[in-house]
């Protein structure tokens, strides 16, 4: 698997239809795997001129007739490096939304997973006596002590800060006039919303926000190096994207570049080490890379194990260990041939102890058919969902540690190719952003 990173650069709005609302047509503010997928293979058919049945030894084959298909992932709006989905647990005042680094009057956006589910732990002790839910769901800089609402959007890390990178939106009005009647006819008016090829970007030494172009980032999962060097010849030929293309609108620039950074590596004791912490009620012994997924294992159970001795009276169990998984795109999952929302009860050996789902339905233009994809039930881009490994043993660890890595590097569910099953364990977020 090789991991290629793609930049569209927006020169015209584009015209990315979500759901319809009236007369207005709402637009995502993201670019879908699926979509960037078809583009290419639209232009591929066209340059080669095969019917659908007869790609053999062209471009179109290569890509979408090898046995294992690249993978193309969502790309997010970003100002420099990549940015991701707000977890479901990330929360905000409401009245002074955002991060205090990108705005001085906002009081911070921070993650209430880890202090919600240790409230939710304790509880379940009767002879424990826990604080009350009102420091976990209102400001607690607002006199007033405002609600705490969920933050939509995506965030990205610059440095040592985090950012909201935030498009705008752009309405197209349009209408057509009854010739009988000579009046706008009512099925003929719509607006249209669009994603506007500029944005805001990072405030100036004079505390103004300049625009910059619209990026759009995301990556590409090539199944070795030779449909890697491929996918990087081909993509930046999509000069288009999106619908309306005829009049304009969706005119970018995609750039392919190779990922340079190396995964960290994992420690050859990694299971050891980790089961031996949770017998011990101690993972700050655990030593690994930073941002391996030993090192990001460790640290969640950490700082759990640390929210759950702030109550007096109740101790922790010995021999569990705790993990994460943040769906970065929607996944679709099926339980005994059933849509979902959820992800397995059991997964990686560990049982699923609490869920932050939001549902969403998925669909998408087939251009192979010419016809609408079935509308499908699936896990939203966001949704956490937290696991518990009860009998950590050094054989449970190496287990679980190995189904997670290949998860996280080859998504979960189905229509992978298509950007759905990207998954992430253990993200910082819930860690390092405080309300700042």
């Amino acid at each position: 698997m090789v991991e290629l990173e793609v930049t569209v650069e927006l020169h015209t709005p584009l015209l990315l239809g979500s759901r319809k609302l009236g007369m207005v047509t709402e637009s995502l503010k993201f670019l879908p795997g699926a979509m960037l997928r078809g583009a290419l293979g639209r232009l591929l058919a066209r340059e080669c001129g095969h019917s659908l049945e007869n790609h053999v030894g062209c471009d179109f084959a290569a890509i979408f007739r090898a046995d294992a298909q690249p993978r193309f992932g969502p790309c997010y709006p970003a100002l420099s490096s990549f940015s991701f989905p707000f977890p479901a647990t990330a929360r905000q005042c409401k009245y002074y939304p955002g991060f205090r680094d990108q705005d001085e009057d906002a009081h911070g956006i921070h993650d209430t997973l880890i202090s919600l589910f240790a409230y939710e732990e304790v509880s379940q002790d009767r002879g424990v006596e826990v604080h009350g839910l009102s420091h976990l769901l209102h400001c607690a800089e607002c006199k007033s002590q405002s609600q705490l609402e969920p933050v939509s959007g995506f965030y990205e890390l610059s440095g040592d800060t985090y950012w909201q990178p935030k498009p705008r939106l752009l309405r197209l009005s349009r209408t057509a006039i009854n010739r009988r009647r000579r009046v706008a006819a009512e099925e003929l008016l719509y607006t249209l919303e669009m994603l506007s090829e500029q944005m805001s970007g990072p405030p100036d030494s004079q505390g103004q926000a300049p625009f910059v172009p619209t990026r759009l980032r995301g990556l590409v999962w090539a199944a070795d190096e030779s449909q890697a060097v491929r996918l990087q010849e081909l993509l930046p030929r999509v000069r288009q994207l999106g619908g309306s293309t005829s009049r304009g609108l969706g005119r970018v620039t995609i750039t392919v570049d190779p990922r340079w950074d190396t995964p960290p590596t994992e420690p050859p004791d990694a299971a050891q080490q980790l089961a031996n912490a949770a017998s011990a009620l101690n993972f700050e012994q655990v030593s690994a890379p930073e941002g391996s997924l030993t090192h990001r294992l460790a640290r969640f159970n950490a700082v759990l194990l640390k929210a759950l001795e702030t109550y007096t009276g109740y101790q922790p169990p010995a021999g569990r260990l705790f993990f994460t998984v943040d769906c970065l795109s929607d996944v679709i999952w099926s339980n005994g041939g059933l849509p979902t929302a959820l992800l397995p009860v059991q997964f990686a050996g560990a049982q699923r102890v609490r869920a932050f789902s939001l549902p969403q339905k998925v669909s998408g233009f087939s251009g192979a058919t010419g016809l609408m994809r079935t509308l499908r039930l699936a896990t939203g881009r966001g949704s956490v969902f937290v696991y518990c490994l009860n009998n950590a043993t050094s054989e449970a660890v190496q287990t679980m540690l190995e189904t997670l890595q290949k998860v996280e590097r080859e998504g979960v569910g189905q229509g992978k190719e298509r950007g759905y099953g990207w998954v992430h364990i253990c993200s910082p977020f819930h860690l390092e952003v405080k309300p700042k």
